[in-house]
């Protein structure tokens, strides 16, 4: 049972990570109903930057460790909010009336371009971040995590109920499911339903970045291609669950990487991804047949 509960407390900081990732992404999707691979990029393209941030402050331009991590940051934020001003002034306002499949190329393009971006500005090395902290914190039965886990599960818990009390207690709130329910009659009740995209589009893609600059802090790492390997899980997951609404879409992405910790306790790790992506497929085609059986 020690080792059971440890490998759940294990899981807790990639079950909220991905939870982050698949409310930001139901978020936008209730309102624009375009499915896109944007996310996975601004989760991960804030944390490459992050990185290659602060090792050009501190390998180039000489400056302290805990100065270069600020440097990173501030380079990631000023990067993330030009490619995200973009994304959300430009593209989500011109292509979500569109074709689907618009939508998803644009984005799937988006992704690629930061992906070879970051990778030239890396030219093709991996840098890493040392540990910030090697603090632990107890939870009982033995069970421990770092503190940078702690605090960044605290930070995501903070993000989700904000956001998530703006949705269901602000005017705000009400104009984003006005839209996300029906734009046109929103429209004839007097709601800006481009503000409203673009509004979204931003506040989404701010919760993406914001869940890359934590993972960046915990791994140290960020893959050249962590934006598609996220953005595509999340997609499935919140497919899978019929895009619901953000928090049940952030609970069973939650779930999901609780399940990812338990295979990597009991089974072999080769066979994970394998296995999960084969059981969102599967989950993907019974829903298209039950759709289909209902509709007949």
């Amino acid at each position: 049972m020690s080792y059971l509960f440890q490998i759940l407390c294990n899981g807790l900081h990639n079950g909220f990570l991905y939870g982050l990732l698949a409310y930001s992404y139901v978020l936008l999707n209730q309102v624009i109903k375009r499915p896109n691979l944007a996310h996975g990029a601004f989760f991960a393209f804030s944390g490459q930057v992050l990185v290659l941030g602060a090792t050009l402050a501190y390998d180039v331009l000489i400056f302290t460790f805990f100065s270069s991590i600020a440097f990173g940051f501030w380079a990631a934020l000023i990067l993330s909010a030009l490619v995200l001003s973009v994304f959300a002034l430009i593209l989500v306002p011109r292509f979500h009336h569109q074709s689907p499949n618009m939508m998803i190329v644009v984005t799937l393009a988006l992704a690629i371009i930061l992906m070879e971006a970051v990778r030239i500005g890396a030219s093709g090395r991996d840098f890493w971040l040392p540990p910030l902290s090697d603090v632990q914190v107890a939870l009982g039965m033995g069970a421990r995590i770092t503190l940078v886990q702690a605090i960044n599960i605290g930070l995501i818990l903070v993000m989700l109920v904000i956001t998530d009390l703006v949705l269901s207690m602000t005017g705000a709130g009400r104009a984003v499911r006005a839209v996300a329910q029906d734009e046109k009659a929103a429209v004839l009740c007097g709601v800006n339903s481009r503000r409203v995209v673009v509004a979204t589009a931003i506040a989404s893609g701010v919760l993406s970045c914001a869940g890359g600059l934590l993972a960046l802090v915990h791994f140290g790492n960020m893959s050249f291609g962590a934006g598609l390997t996220y953005g595509l899980k999340v997609l499935f997951i919140a497919a899978a669950g019929g895009f619901s609404t953000p928090r049940l879409a952030a609970i069973a992405a939650f779930g999901f990487g609780e399940a990812e910790a338990l295979w990597d306790g009991y089974l072999p790790i080769i066979w994970r991804e394998v296995f999960f992506y084969a059981v969102l497929a599967a989950l993907l085609v019974v829903k298209g047949d039950a759709r289909q059986s209902a509709f007949k």
